[in-house]
């Protein structure tokens, strides 16, 4: 986002991947696009979101996009029909997922957020939990985060965390956490 205010700044970035109920990815590449900001709208970004984002490359991906925000939401919707049929079925998870449902509840992406649960997943949360209710080893035993700040790494890297308090805090055995063919 060029920021957090959900009333004032705007996606740069969308990513996203679909995992069964197990945590195993439906489909290995998952969904990815930058939207379009002329210059104007990347100079309002306070300084963190400018160094971060010029850094990663992603200030200048923005300026080169030809992808609108409406497009951005059409795409996005159509990834997530095409592995979830069952409207109000999939939930939008991932850390600080609440954040990201501020903006998706915004025009134009709306409809992605009335399409998903009204149930959130907040990995943030169980790590949360998990810092106040269990053991030091838990939290020193979670995956580590490369804090890159990439919608898709972050994403890979919530569900690495995801999988690790599935097993350690919930006592789910591993599975073969994989790419697993779409259940239609």
């Amino acid at each position: 986002m060029t920021g957090l205010d959900s009333d004032e700044d705007t996606i740069l970035s969308i990513a996203c991947y679909i995992t069964d109920s197990q945590l195993n990815l439906l489909e290995p590449d998952g969904f990815e696009t930058i939207i379009h900001h002329d210059q104007a709208a990347l100079d309002r970004m306070g300084a963190w979101c400018t160094t971060t984002h010029a850094a990663s490359g992603l200030t200048a991906a923005a300026l080169a996009s030809t992808t609108t925000p409406a497009q951005a939401a059409r795409d996005l919707l159509a990834y997530i029909q095409m592995h979830v049929r069952r409207p109000r079925s999939a939930l939008l998870a991932g850390n600080t997922v609440h954040a990201d449902k501020a903006f998706l509840r915004r025009e134009p992406y709306a409809p992605v957020i009335q399409y998903l649960h009204h149930r959130i997943l907040d990995v943030s949360a169980i790590k949360e939990a998990a810092r106040r209710w269990s053991g030091d080893e838990v939290l020193e035993g979670s995956p580590r985060k490369q804090g890159l700040h990439d919608a898709r790494a972050d994403i890979l890297e919530s569900l690495e965390e995801a999988r690790y308090y599935r097993r350690v805090i919930f006592g789910c055995a591993d599975n073969a956490l994989e790419y697993t063919a779409p259940q239609r």
